[in-house]
């Protein structure tokens, strides 16, 4: 089978401004989607959950999460090609390709000034790269591909995932006894409380000043934190911001999924160090 022929320079920078825009016209209609649909909504806060990594570094960063919903809504496990190849998998014939913002890296710099340079859209994929050792001076980002698990082929695959609990694990964690609530589902009712009273320690009215966004977000974070660790979420509810203008390029609701997938995140990595180091006391007596 003949080889395809290289893109030329020209082509190439055709090529990346098309995808470019691409993605830009996906994360456009995914925010609008975000303050219209409450379906949606919830499906970003379940994607960004299923996208958290043991390693904190490489979890996909939350507006990548949100560029991943809004293609594909059922996603579990994103990787590059090249990353699926390592994993013994390949995508399948005819599988298209989701698009994510990927730093364009140039030569090699600190850690520093990759860090200060990564913006939003990718700093999580920046760190995970200099954590690699591939430390570079970051100039902006691209629209680069990568695949679902549901789109490849190939070996069995164990998805790395943070640690499951069940209520009753968090529950003796958060209240430091053995013991349960009696009640059926008094458990559940008593981690999704303190997983709420927790993201609204951490969410402030100053961040979250429109009627109804802090307790909107809270709430949210309390839900993306609870699938994180694998018990039973309350709801995830839209943060009121339709129709807002502000000058920035990005809507309100963008930094309000970005606070809402972080806080929930810490929550959630929180109660598993909490729960590891009860285990080692508990082990070591």
């Amino acid at each position: 089978m003949p080889r395809k022929p290289k893109m030329t320079d020209e082509e190439r920078r055709a090529y990346s401004a098309r995808m470019r825009g691409e993605l830009e016209a996906v994360m456009d209609r995914a925010y609008g989607a975000m303050v219209a649909s409450e379906e949606f909504w919830a499906t970003v806060m379940r994607t960004a959950a299923n996208l958290t990594h043991p390693e904190p570094d490489r979890d996909r960063s939350p507006v990548n999460c949100i560029a991943i919903a809004a293609q594909c809504p059922h996603a579990t496990r994103v990787l590059s090609s090249g990353g699926w190849r390592k994993a013994g998998r390949f995508p399948v014939k005819g599988a298209t390709s989701l698009r994510i913002w990927t730093p364009i890296k140039r030569r090699r710099e600190s850690t520093q000034e990759v860090t200060a340079a990564a913006a939003d859209g990718g700093r999580r994929e920046v760190a995970s790269d200099a954590a690699e050792g591939e430390v570079r001076k970051v100039s902006g980002f691209k629209a680069g591909p990568v695949f679902d698990i549901s789109q490849t082929d190939g070996d069995a695959y164990d998805s790395p995932a943070p640690a499951r609990f069940t209520a009753e694990a968090v529950w003796a964690v958060i209240s430091g006894a053995d013991e349960v609530p009696d009640a059926p589902g008094e458990c559940d009712y008593a981690v999704r409380l303190h997983l709420y009273g927790v993201a609204l320690q951490r969410i402030s009215g100053t961040d979250a000043p429109v009627y109804g966004q802090r307790e909107a977000e809270v709430a949210s974070a309390a839900h993306v934190a609870a699938l994180i660790l694998g018990v039973a979420p309350g709801p995830a509810a839209v943060p009121p911001l339709a129709g807002i203008i502000t000058q920035d390029k990005r809507p309100p609701i963008h930094e309000s999924a970005v606070r809402v997938i972080e806080t929930g995140r810490a929550i959630a990595r929180a109660v598993t160090t909490a729960a590891e180091r009860r285990r080692e006391l508990a082990v070591t007596g």
